[in-house]
Formats: C-alpha cells, sequence, structure tokens
C-alpha cells in the first residue's frame, strides 16, 4: 500500500513537469498499474480466505446445535427418536466432511500466497483445533449412542423373554383355570345331585298313569301294595332342592299317604286353613333312603 501511494505521488508530480508521451511517464504508469493489479488480486485472495473461513465457522455451528438436538432428543428416549437422531448424527458427519475438505483448500491457499500472517495463521491452526475437537464429540457422542443401542437391544431381548415367560405363566394359568372349571363343574354337579329331590302327589290314579307307582306284592291280585316305580319319569315330578325345601303343599285334600320311604320322626302333616301340608323337620334324614317323595291324596 506504501508502494501504491508513492507511485501514485510520482506519476502525479512526474506529469505536471513532462509529458505523456515520455519514457519516463510510461514506465513509473506501468509499475502503478502492476501494483494496483497486485492489490486487487490479494483483495480478492483475502475474500476467498474470508469465505472459506466464514463456511467453515458456519458448518461448526451448524454441528453445534445438531450436538443440542441429540442431547435433547436423548432426554425424550432414543428408541422413541431414533430416527431424528441418527440423521442428525448423519448431518454432523456431512459437515465434518465438508469442513475437512475446505480446511484443506485454506491450507493451500495461505501457504500458496506466501504470506507470513500470525493472525491468520493462528486463525487456521484454531479451526483445525475446533474441527479435531468436534470429531471427538461426534465419536463419543455416536459410542453413546451405539452404547444405547445395545441397551435397546438388551431391554428388548429381556421384554421378549419375559414377554415369553408371562405367555408360558398364562398358559399354564390359564391350563389350571380349565382344570379348577371342570372340577369345579364336577363338583357342582354332585352338587346338585346330591341336594336335588323329586316331588309328586295325586290320585291313585294319576299317579299310577304317569308311571310314578306301581302295585306290588299279594296272590292273586290279594293284598298288593302301592310303591314307587323302578324307574320313574323324572319329568314327571316336581324338582326341588332340599337344603331350602322346608314343607310340601297338598292343597285341600281329605286323605293323603306317604308312598315313598321317610323316616317317620323327620316329617308331619299340618293343616294351614283348609290347606294340608307335609313340614319336613329334619331334610338329611328325611331324604336319607330315597330322593323321591310321592304321597297318595284324595
Amino acid at each position: 500500500m506504501k508502494k501504491f501511494l508513492l507511485l501514485a505521488l510520482a506519476i502525479s508530480a512526474f506529469s505536471c513537469t513532462r509529458t505523456e508521451d515520455t519514457k519516463e511517464y510510461k514506465e513509473l504508469l506501468a509499475k502503478y498499474d502492476s501494483v494496483v493489479a497486485v492489490s486487487s488480486g490479494r483483495a480478492g485472495e483475502n475474500a476467498e480466505l474470508n469465505r472459506i473461513i466464514s463456511e467453515i465457522e458456519s458448518n461448526l455451528d451448524s454441528v453445534s446445535k445438531n450436538q443440542d438436538l441429540v442431547s435433547e432428543l436423548n432426554k425424550e428416549g432414543y428408541e422413541n427418536q431414533k430416527d431424528k437422531i441418527d440423521a442428525m448424527i448423519a448431518n454432523m458427519n456431512s459437515f465434518m466432511e465438508q469442513n475437512k475438505e475446505k480446511m484443506l483448500a485454506l491450507e493451500k491457499k495461505v501457504k500458496k500466497s506466501g504470506k507470513a500472517n500470525s493472525a491468520l495463521q493462528k486463525m487456521v491452526e484454531s479451526l483445525k483445533k475446533q474441527i479435531v475437537e468436534k470429531e471427538e464429540q461426534i465419536v463419543a457422542m455416536q459410542a453413546t449412542i451405539q452404547g444405547l443401542e445395545v441397551k435397546v437391544g438388551e431391554l428388548n431381548q429381556t421384554v421378549a423373554a419375559k414377554d415369553q415367560e408371562i405367555a408360558a405363566k398364562s398358559e399354564e394359568i390359564s391350563k389350571k383355570d380349565n382344570e379348577l372349571a371342570e372340577r369345579q363343574k364336577t363338583i357342582d354337579n354332585k352338587e346338585n345331585e346330591l341336594t336335588t329331590a323329586w316331588v309328586a302327589f295325586g290320585t291313585r290314579k294319576e299317579l299310577a298313569e304317569k308311571g310314578i307307582i306301581k302295585k306290588e306284592g299279594g296272590v292273586l291280585g290279594l293284598g298288593k301294595v302301592l310303591k314307587l316305580a323302578d324307574r320313574p319319569d323324572n319329568g314327571k315330578f316336581r324338582k326341588v332342592n332340599i337344603k331350602t325345601l322346608n314343607e310340601i303343599r297338598l292343597g285341600m285334600i281329605k286323605k293323603k299317604r306317604m308312598v315313598s320311604s321317610h323316616p317317620d320322626n323327620s316329617y308331619y302333616y299340618t293343616i294351614s286353613g283348609e290347606e294340608v301340608f307335609v313340614k319336613i323337620t329334619d331334610p338329611s334324614k328325611f331324604w336319607s333312603l330315597t330322593k323321591y317323595c310321592v304321597i297318595e291324596v284324595d
């Protein structure tokens, strides 16, 4: 710049005393043009260097932002944000590759220019250092994420194993439930069988026509007695629960006779109003001989 100013002053002074066609003037003008060209070239180089440095710094800033975003996404759980995190890691690696290429170009330009600019050299070294640090941080981040992937994989395997274990337990429990249900069904059936009794009453003719009673014994038809049929049809009886049945309502009748066998001290007859009832005082004893109660009435 100092040389440029001196040449400009010399040309100005010379033009005042010499004509423009003199040899000296032309030589000075040529030097002036040369200095201007060098100055313009250096300005272009500086602009190019500044552009590369700016791009590197911009890339480093983008990497830092992605690092912050990855940290935030990790808080929400790697498994839930895996795709976003992987995309950001890929972006960071792309920025760093670009930085490496730009740094090589920057170093070449600085070396080619032959500048011994300590401030510029310090800036280049600082950028190189930042790039190395960012690479290390990205590598550490990727290692952490790989660790998370391993943990997620291990957790998934654990969950899968637990699911299989739960499924096996559920199948076992279901099997046990079915067995218990079958046992309960058997118990209920047995309970129902033990607590179910059959009651029928009517005239001798009615009972005989229904196949509930039969005559048995005697010679030539004499001395025959009424007895419960060998295989009575339960459909002709009223089904009752011996636990809850305390009385049998016979209605307004004149005569009654117990055809089926029941201990005498387990029941008695009573009249309420004009109706006759059989009162069962001891259910277990009353039904101990038979689960069929047949009463002939008239």
